[in-house]
């Protein structure tokens, strides 16, 4: 539409649009993992060697955060809109506790409203280290590489720390299909509940596989 505004010829055009060149002809899209979908999509259009994202070019420096050798990222955060989709707090702080415990120092991440939950979180458990509005995308994927894990909701960053090689657990609730769109990484575990705060923070801890 916008070129034909423009009156443009017609460029090629791989995805599902009406009329496009070079079409995603399969009825059942809608039902695969986001990554598949798009590495069929480009194969359709003759691309068929896509490999895995690799975030190893991404460098950054983390000494600035002054984290101890061993360290866990906590990624409480999520979309406003999807309340459903946030491990509650007070279970954030138990696993917090639990991992301090444990000699691994949980490392809170995330940005804007996130910062009154993390500052809660932190604040309940004093080892805890609160990084909130202090991070990069950069220096996220430099963390992630450092960490010794990572735990979070569905959310943006927990792609990037996956995708960045971290050991990740994600905890999904019945509001979001993990067969759809879960992190993808070389050690990503999901746990899900149809309401998370039936989660319970040792279920948690004992599945996660830290390095």
């Amino acid at each position: 539409m916008y070129f034909r505004m423009l009156r443009q010829p017609k460029p090629d055009w791989s995805g599902i649009a009406t009329g496009c060149s070079l079409p995603h002809d399969n009825p059942r899209r809608d039902f695969m993992h986001t990554i598949e979908r798009q590495r069929e999509q480009l194969a359709m259009a003759g691309i068929e060697n896509v490999p895995a994202p690799n975030f190893d070019w991404v460098k950054a420096s983390i000494e600035k955060f002054q984290l101890p050798a061993k360290f866990v990222l906590l990624v409480p955060g999520g979309s406003a809109g999807r309340p459903a989709k946030r491990w509650p707090t007070a279970h954030y702080i138990d696993l917090a506790k639990k991992l301090a415990a444990k000699g691994c120092t949980p490392a809170l991440i995330g940005t804007g409203e996130e910062a009154e939950r993390n500052a809660e979180i932190a604040k309940a458990c004093p080892d805890a280290i609160d990084l909130t509005n202090k991070t990069s995308l950069p220096e996220i994927a430099a963390l992630a590489r450092a960490a010794a894990g990572a735990i979070g909701n569905d959310n943006g960053p927990m792609h990037l720390i996956a995708a960045a090689g971290c050991p990740s657990l994600v905890v999904y609730s019945s509001t979001s299909d993990p067969a759809l769109c879960a992190q993808r990484g070389p050690a990503v575990t999901i746990l899900r509940r149809d309401n998370l705060a039936d989660l319970d923070p040792g279920e948690v801890e004992a599945a996660i596989r830290l390095r």
